[in-house]
């Protein structure tokens, strides 16, 4: 059950004092920056969103003419490295246009073979229990194609709905390339004209991709525009946020 320690509930540790620590996806990571912080220590949970940028200090803003990004969440993203978390094999272009959006691309898969999405997969998050990457999925449920979180580590895919976190078994997870996306702060179901519409309700209002702190996790779920809140999955339950982050367009 997402949330707490798989197989151990009662080791699960007091969250974390820092707010919002930088992603790191630790499977298309680059080659440790000499005297780079992080690197070379015991495994702390250092996520940067979209393919593991090192966090640069200073760099509080987006991209140029793009609003600054609040202090409590981590910083976007710099400009991508050409190549930097794809493989060195020229990677083809994606199929085509998304009816949600070009900037990414969801590709169907399930939790078992998920790994093989490790080089383009957009890290939303991590567990707080043991730092492990959360990425962005969708799935369908009840009639809704509802924005989500994959365990990837654990093989283990959620949703929320109706009060509670629905395991989900057919997915598609979220790729896109570093440049072309950005998380931006938000709340109380304000949705940025740049937001990317991840799936609808079952009477088509459209859902986007949230993320919020819970309890030590950065955990990626869906925005309800209607609801005015995120809803994430944790711990058995849908938990709601008035404040949050939300994935745009870059």
């Amino acid at each position: 059950m997402s949330g707490y320690p798989y197989g151990n509930p009662g080791q699960y540790p007091p969250p974390q004092p820092q707010i919002y620590p930088q992603i790191y996806n630790s499977v298309n990571a680059a080659a440790p920056i000499p005297g780079q912080p992080g690197f070379g220590q015991p495994f702390q949970p250092q996520y940067q969103p979209t393919f593991g940028y090192p966090y640069q200090p200073g760099q509080g803003q987006g991209p140029p003419g793009q609003p600054q990004t609040s202090l409590s969440y981590p910083p976007t993203a710099p400009p991508a490295v050409p190549g930097f978390g794809y493989n060195t094999v020229p990677t083809p272009p994606f199929s085509g246009p998304s009816p949600y959006g070009p900037a990414v691309e969801w590709v169907p898969t399930n939790p078992n073979d998920a790994q093989a999405l490790s080089d383009r997969a957009v890290v939303g998050g991590y567990e707080g229990h043991d730092g492990s990457p959360l990425w962005v999925i969708r799935a369908r449920f009840e009639g809704d194609l509802i924005p989500g979180k994959l365990a990837v580590k654990h093989r283990a895919a959620y949703v929320p709905w109706g009060g509670n976190e629905n395991s989900v078994k057919n997915i598609e997870v979220c790729c896109a390339r570093p440049e072309r996306i950005r998380w931006q702060e938000t709340g109380d179901g304000n949705i940025p004209q740049n937001a990317i519409v991840a799936g609808n309700t079952a009477n088509g209002e459209p859902l986007y991709v949230g993320r919020a702190r819970e309890q030590g996790s950065l955990t990626p779920g869906k925005v309800h525009p209607s609801h005015k809140v995120l809803y994430i999955s944790f711990a058995g339950k849908e938990v709601p946020h008035k404040v949050y982050e939300i994935l745009c367009a870059a």
